[in-house]
């Protein structure tokens, strides 16, 4: 028979470090608590079969599906992915950065420029004036954030409709000034961009050349890149998903990431750089979809892989144009148009519903209208993401 100790504790006889068993192990019914760290060697069991964990989880597989692996596999990443065109892509694309805060930059009313931000705080829709901190002023500009959350204005010219090459920078972390990046290659007129998230910045616009200037935003590094297939696009809409990037002026054209390269949009929106567009991270984008300085359309909500449309908003009837604009997690934000002037009105997009109503609580401070301003995102990078 057996023998049966009772005791409350088990330690060595030095009292402190390691108990050994040394053969035949030990077994042990009901629960076992243990703090620090268990270091085994042979294979971990659960009810006599191999206990199944998680494959690694890192940035190279952020947002892609598990899958199982049946009876006779491991289950996997599915790096393919699922649910839209763009597949793991997107869903990639969407996990890597929650955005918490907007920085509107600049603008303008009449012929005024400015060099005002404001921040929009996404938790609680508040509005807060933080003063000049572009260091140049301008309107029809557009901006984009580094992964340290250094903002990018580009074109910021000293006037409203300046020809510039200039580029302004914001610390979005303190909320404060940083003064003049590098220039661009090019100068734009009339300026937006498509940005391969938080690497590169592919400025177009009006200006001295047709070729797409590309600004890296991590070094300021930058370059004539890919020609413009139309020519110069002198005040064109512009705006971006995961891997392509879309641009509606003179002409009509998608262009690949990866590749750096232009193809046709068939199915494009009739709007220009006048009426703004709006990006999420959620596979669509809203488009005006008529040109000059205000319509009272319906939006278009189109693809942000494919550029087909998916569905129209209405407006309620309210013209806006020259939106400053930019996106949340959930929802969209406009914080100053042209509605027949330069003002600080603003409007919120709510994506589950894909609806669009006039709300005060965006409304822009510090100035006397803020049209055609830059937006830049704030927020928190996720899981080791730092672009695509």
């Amino acid at each position: 028979m057996a023998s049966r100790i009772k005791v409350d504790e088990v330690t060595n006889r030095g009292e402190s470090g390691a108990v050994a068993f040394p053969t035949g192990g030990a077994n042990f019914s009901g629960p076992i608590n243990v703090t620090g760290n268990i270091d085994f060697s042979g294979t971990l069991l659960q009810n006599g079969n191999p206990f199944v964990t998680l494959p690694t989880q890192d940035a190279s597989n952020l947002g892609a599906v598990l899958r199982s692996g049946g009876t006779s596999g491991d289950a996997y990443w599915d790096l393919a992915g699922e649910g839209t065109a763009e597949g793991f892509s997107q869903a990639k694309y969407k996990a890597g950065f929650n955005i918490t805060k907007g920085y509107t930059c600049c603008g303008y009313r009449s012929s005024s420029s400015w060099r005002n931000v404001n921040r929009l705080t996404h938790s609680t829709f508040t509005q807060t004036n933080l003063g000049d901190l572009s260091n140049w002023s301008g309107a029809y500009i557009d901006g984009k954030p580094s992964t340290n959350m250094t903002g990018y204005i580009f074109a910021t010219g000293n006037s409203w409709d300046a020809t510039t090459s200039q580029v302004s920078k914001i610390n979005m972390n303190t909320d404060s000034s940083a003064g003049a990046a590098t220039s661009m290659a090019a100068t734009r007129n009339r300026a937006t961009s498509m940005c391969r998230d938080f690497m590169f910045a592919y400025v177009h616009g009006g200006g001295n050349s047709s070729q797409i200037v590309k600004y890296n935003l991590s070094t300021e590094a930058n370059s004539r890149s890919t020609s413009h297939p139309d020519g110069t696009q002198n005040n064109p809409a512009g705006g971006q998903g995961a891997t392509v990037g879309w641009i509606r002026g003179g002409g009509a054209r998608a262009f690949n990431f990866s590749t750096e390269t232009f193809y046709a949009w068939a199915d494009s929106p009739g709007t220009d750089g006048s009426n703004k567009t709006l990006s999420s991270r959620n596979g669509f984008a809203y488009w005006n979809t008529s040109g000059g300085y205000r319509t009272s359309s319906d939006w278009h909500v189109r693809d942000s892989y494919n550029g087909g449309r998916r569905a129209n908003v209405s407006k309620n009837g309210i013209t806006t144009g020259e939106e400053s604009m930019h996106t949340g997690n959930e929802y969209g934000f406009i914080t100053g148009m042209y509605d027949g002037s330069q003002n600080n009105n603003g409007y919120l997009f709510t994506y589950a519903s894909h609806s669009f109503q006039r709300d005060s609580r965006m409304d822009s401070l510090g100035t006397s209208g803020r049209a055609s301003a830059a937006a830049i995102e704030f927020g928190t990078l996720q899981y080791g993401y730092t672009g695509m």
